[in-house]
């Protein structure tokens, strides 16, 4: 017995799908999945038009002015510039007893809507990095015809639920594509997010203002500076008492 539902708002026309760009990802590395989908959902002020219920749905909640009431996973949708974007936000994972159900449920329905593409998002660890340079890393799925810029992601292992709605898109045979940025694996982490938002924007040929994110980055940054001089300056004071001077 399924137990994962779409839930649309009442009176929502899910024909108005057809065609959809769909985005998801979910807190992994950095939490970019989840922030990617976030933000872009936020900034485009697009429709929360109803969410995945789920057998052991988290039990939390909050309030965000504009919004309303957050589910622990959420469906928007909103036509930009000629391109209709149905994202998933999720606020959290789903229960490890229904994940395979979950990424299931979720590739079945976006096959009857008959989106146009999926666009899944996750962290990467920077340690896989071959080059200096390099930002993010990709895989193509199902019979897509995109090629980014970036090297794809080549016996590597993909985990969670993210692993599972690849899995999922490409037994379904629908066009898409994975996208991992290099990001911090034990903190978010908003320039990854950013990477992996322009990367999606010059897809679609959006606009996407990625500028509150960088400045995060920045703050981020200057926070983990202070902390590394701080600790360096009690290392080297604590050597010095250790190792006293008698004249």
């Amino acid at each position: 017995m399924r137990t994962v539902k779409i839930v649309l708002k009442k009176g929502f026309d899910k024909s108005i799908l057809r065609g959809s760009v769909f985005i998801t990802g979910f807190p992994g590395f950095g939490l970019v999945g989840y922030l990617t989908s976030k933000h872009i959902a936020l900034t485009l002020k697009m429709e929360k038009i109803g969410f995945i219920k789920t057998k052991y749905m988290p039990e939390t909640t909050f309030y965000v002015r504009d919004v309303g009431l957050m589910f622990p996973f959420e469906l928007y949708y909103k036509e930009v510039d000629g391109v209709k974007l149905l994202i998933l936000v999720n606020h959290s994972i789903p229960h490890i007893h229904e994940r395979t159900y979950f990424a299931e449920t979720i590739v079945d329905w976006i096959k009857e809507i008959d989106v146009k593409e999926a666009i899944l998002v996750g962290g990467l660890d920077p340690s896989v990095k071959e080059y200096p340079d390099e930002k993010y890393r990709w895989i193509p799925l199902g019979p897509t015809n995109r090629k980014l810029d970036g090297p794809m992601l080549e016996e590597r292992y993909v985990i969670g639920p993210l692993a599972l709605t690849m899995m999922f898109v490409e037994a379904n045979n629908i066009p898409g594509i994975a996208i991992f940025p290099y990001a911090e694996p034990y903190r978010a982490d908003p320039k990854a997010t950013a990477v992996a938002i322009t990367i999606i924007s010059e897809m679609l040929g959006l606009k996407i203002d990625v500028t509150k994110l960088y400045r995060e980055a920045a703050i981020l940054e200057e926070i983990e500076n202070r902390e590394r001089e701080l600790i360096r300056r009690v290392a080297e004071l604590s050597e010095r008492r250790a190792h006293p001077m008698y004249m």
